[in-house]
């Protein structure tokens, strides 16, 4: 015999509650691994200087190796070489208490 499901009107509710529950934690899981910078400052490469040192300086708490890949994705870099007088665009929080000149500052990408 072929049985029906039969869902209440509350068990409905509580179906549909629970599936926009999951859906908001796969939501809110997607945007906080992938932080948001408010500007980019440009950076002039000095001899000595990698990307491991730069992002020492500017990581802010971030994990050092997820900024090395986010420096690589904004400057397009394929590789981890960089050479003096390269100019690399660095994210910036709006909250960083490192000072830089007015001119070095860039917005980011959507904004231009």
């Amino acid at each position: 015999m072929k049985k029906l499901l039969r869902f209440s009107f509350q068990d409905l509710i509580i179906l549909t509650l629970f599936a926009i529950l999951i859906a908001y934690m796969f939501m809110s899981v997607q945007t906080s691994a992938h932080p948001k910078f408010d500007y980019f400052i440009e950076i002039e490469v000095n001899d000595g200087d990698t990307l491991w040192s730069i992002a020492s300086n500017y990581s802010e708490g971030m994990s050092i190796q997820l900024y090395i890949s986010m420096l690589r994705t904004h400057n397009q870099l394929k590789q981890d070489l960089i050479y003096p007088g390269q100019k690399l665009l660095v994210p910036q929080l709006e909250s960083s208490e490192v000072t830089y000149n007015a001119g070095n500052y860039l917005l980011p990408s959507e904004y231009r």
